[in-house]
């Protein structure tokens, strides 16, 4: 009996399946190739599309069927298939009325493309509306679901289940007060007026962005992200997005006078593509077969990116390719310069362009900001308010000002798509990435492996210790599973300690 119903479940999530890869790839398109007058049409049609999976599994007769089920006379994937639906299905998307959801669908659509209009042309005024509706949306989904203390609460464990206001307050004051005062210290480092004179010759080279395209490829293959199953583009924002383990799709976007943007956007996706290229085959068909959390999600993302991508090995592995493409040598751009320049700490504006060390903060001022919205649902927000509110933050923290729409509020496409509660995720994620790391040296020589450019091992251990499992498996028991331990942010305070007082001659 069990069985029976299992099938017919499975049966209504394969033609769901079918209605959301179309709505993936039109969002893709969307994204990547379609012209900036076609977002109307396409999202009237995306929000159909969207209108019909929905109702295609929120219905009495569907919630019936998944109800009946005793999940104990179920094999394991079915039981989780079946939880994972209920969570997702029930407790959270049925709790939002349809024409709410079709509605805060189609907005989101033409809130992004309004969104890279206005960055773009440095001009909030043509987004900043579309912003606002966004957050009320938002707050109205929190009043829809509930919440347990902190409203906040509920948007954050749609990206990481189990972290609360309560733990991020706890993990961002250890980020705030362990690496605050080392980062003052390495900016008023005096540096030598040759490494200067070489940084600042660096920054006004000019890459052409063909070549630049050809590196991306490169450094995907290096990493072994597979082309017979993904594809790279170029979009805004860099992204990556998946149908499957044999349809994932990542993103780069290249500027012509910043080679280490496209280069580390380009290694950050591939590390995202990884993760859903390598989830098993079992799995990745139903609704578990994607990434667990975007904590963990990002863990892959940061380490390929940072931990291996920045590290003095395997900048020595692709260096002499660099110097062939780019003529860094004869622009006074040495291995050790270069290396140098690769993790340079200093107070910027962007956070996809900024260090390690500076990174979690720049986190830190979006999640400040987003808690501060959703502190009380009935308050309207004001947009105008909010976007010098993110530069006092940004003068508070890192002693700076953007003076431009475009390098302060206008920078994501977070908040444009709604993607409230995600954030947080990128700090959680850097400092998953270094207890993983950690556990990885004691099995694996990375710097050798690093020196090679070799990451067979490296990207099998990762493989059977977190993506294969897709959603099978909670963030906190992946992180036991590889690490041996719970959650745990010393590894990352001492990585950056270590890494950055030694680059920077402080110990």
């Amino acid at each position: 009996m069990e069985n029976e119903k299992m099938k017919k479940v499975k049966e209504v999530l394969e033609n769901n399946a079918a209605l959301k890869h179309a709505i993936t790839i039109m969002h893709w398109d969307l994204e990547t190739e379609a012209p900036l007058l076609a977002v109307d049409k396409i999202s009237k049609t995306l929000g159909y599309l969207i209108g019909e999976s929905y109702s295609m599994v929120i219905n009495d007769e569907f919630k019936n069927l998944v109800y009946s089920i005793n999940t104990d006379k179920l094999k394991e994937l079915d039981r989780k298939i079946i939880e994972e639906l209920k969570k997702e299905y029930f407790e959270k998307l049925e709790k939002i009325p349809k024409e709410e959801y079709k509605k805060y669908s189609e907005l989101k659509i033409i809130s992004s493309k309004k969104w890279e209009e206005a960055k773009i042309k440095n001009d909030y005024s043509i987004f900043k509306s579309y912003l606002g509706e966004i957050i009320k949306f938002n707050k109205k989904i929190i009043k829809y679901r509930g919440y347990k203390g902190h409203p906040y609460n509920t948007l954050l464990e749609d990206y990481e289940p189990g972290i609360t206001v309560k733990e991020a307050d706890e993990f961002f004051g250890k980020i705030k007060n362990e690496l605050s005062p080392l980062i003052k210290k390495i900016i008023q480092k005096n540096i030598s007026d040759n490494e200067n004179e070489a940084k600042e010759k660096f920054k006004k080279m000019i890459f052409d962005i063909e070549k630049q395209k050809e590196l991306s490829k490169h450094a995907l293959d290096i990493i072994n992200f597979r082309f017979d199953k993904g594809v790279l583009k170029e979009s805004e924002h860099p992204f990556t997005t998946n149908v499957d383990n044999k349809d994932v799709r990542v993103t780069t976007h290249y500027y012509k006078d910043n080679l280490l943007s496209s280069l580390y956007s380009t290694i950050h996706e591939g590390g995202h593509g990884l993760y859903e290229q390598n989830v098993d085959d079992v799995i990745s068909d139903t609704i578990l077969g994607t990434g667990t959390s975007m904590g963990i999600h990002e863990s892959q993302s940061r380490i390929y990116e940072n931990m291996f991508g920045r590290s003095e090995e395997f900048l020595s592995f692709i260096y002499p390719k660099l110097d062939i493409m780019f003529k860094l040598g004869e622009n006074g751009i040495n291995f050790n310069i270069f290396y140098k320049i690769a993790n340079e700490v200093q107070a910027s504006f962007i956070r996809t362009e900024a260090d390690e060390l500076t990174y979690p903060i720049h986190v830190l001022i979006r999640y400040e900001l987003e808690k501060e919205i959703f502190d009380n649902l009935d308050n309207e927000t004001d947009v105008d308010e909010l976007a010098k509110k993110w530069q006092d933050k940004y003068e508070e923290y890192l002693g700076i000002r953007p003076e431009t729409y475009t390098e302060g509020i206008l920078q994501d496409v977070h908040w444009s798509d709604g993607l409230f509660g995600y954030f947080p995720s990128y700090a959680l994620g850097s400092a998953y990435a270094a207890q993983i790391y950690n556990a990885i040296s004691k099995k694996i020589d990375i710097n050798g492996k690093m020196k090679k450019g070799d990451f067979t091992e490296i990207n099998n251990e990762l493989k059977e210790g977190i993506h294969k499992y897709g959603k099978t498996r909670t963030p906190e028991e992946l992180l036991v599973n590889m690490t041996g331990e719970p959650f745990n942010p010393k590894y990352y305070i001492d990585y950056l300690k270590e890494k950055f007082s030694l680059i920077y001659g402080l110990k």
